[in-house]
């Protein structure tokens, strides 16, 4: 097996056609194919690189040896192209708090109704309380601005709806002086920009809210075994 200028070919896959019958050329470009009935075969040369080559015609006979010589040109490989999008992943070396962004793709495959659903599932959330601290020392932005009670802390209007939600950052610990006011965690809700489409969404929930109980007193088969005041 030649490639031009007499190289020699490793690696290079012959076929006899026809048959389950081939094999590979060796470091020295040169292949054996072993119990080959007697007939004519045409026999296939093909590698990665280069142009498939077909020798026809090769006759096989009892006992008997056929050599067959191929020599490969080389060309060019002509594919599809192939797109691959990934979210860019940036690398802040000043960075020392524990961020988590949540983007709207995130949000859609997790079975929740509301940003405080999302953060409760974030690693270090418990309650509302981020690594043990107290609820009210948690920063709630919408858009960057806060929306807590500066007096009580109490966040009622966290509870956005996540189809209007584009990303949800939270930050657990040693967060930048911009968020002065926080001491456990800052939670930062990005809404998406209004279009010019209506839509709505509806939720159904369903479960077993009744019971196949009859009896108003569980474990007692007949009211009437209760002791009453006369």
């Amino acid at each position: 097996m030649r490639k031009p200028m007499n190289r020699w070919l490793a690696s290079v896959n012959i076929i006899v056609e026809g048959t389950h019958l081939g094999a590979a050329t060796d470091l020295d470009g040169r292949f054996f194919i072993i119990n080959v009935p007697p007939g004519e075969y045409d026999v296939s040369a093909m590698m990665i690189g280069y142009q498939s080559m077909k020798v026809t015609g090769v006759r096989v006979s009892v006992n008997r040896t056929a050599t067959v010589e191929f020599k490969l040109q080389q060309t060019l490989l002509e594919t599809e192209i192939i797109v691959v999008e990934v979210d860019k992943m940036s690398i802040k070396k000043d960075q020392t708090s524990s961020i988590r962004n949540i983007s709207s793709k995130d949000i859609e495959v997790l079975p929740v109704e509301s940003v405080n659903r999302v953060v409760a599932m974030q690693p270090g959330v418990v309650q509302g309380h981020f690594r043990g601290g107290c609820s009210n020392e948690v920063s709630y932005l919408i858009d960057g601005l806060r929306v807590d009670e500066a007096y009580t802390r109490e966040v009622r209007t966290v509870s956005v709806e996540t189809d209007v939600v584009q990303e949800v950052e939270v930050i657990t610990g040693t967060f930048n002086a911009e968020y002065g006011q926080a001491m456990s965690g800052v939670v930062n809700v990005i809404t998406k920009d209004g279009s010019e489409q209506f839509h709505a969404k509806a939720t159904v929930y369903g479960g077993d809210y009744l019971t196949d109980k009859t009896d108003l007193y569980f474990g007692l088969k007949r009211t009437e075994d209760i002791p009453r005041n006369k």
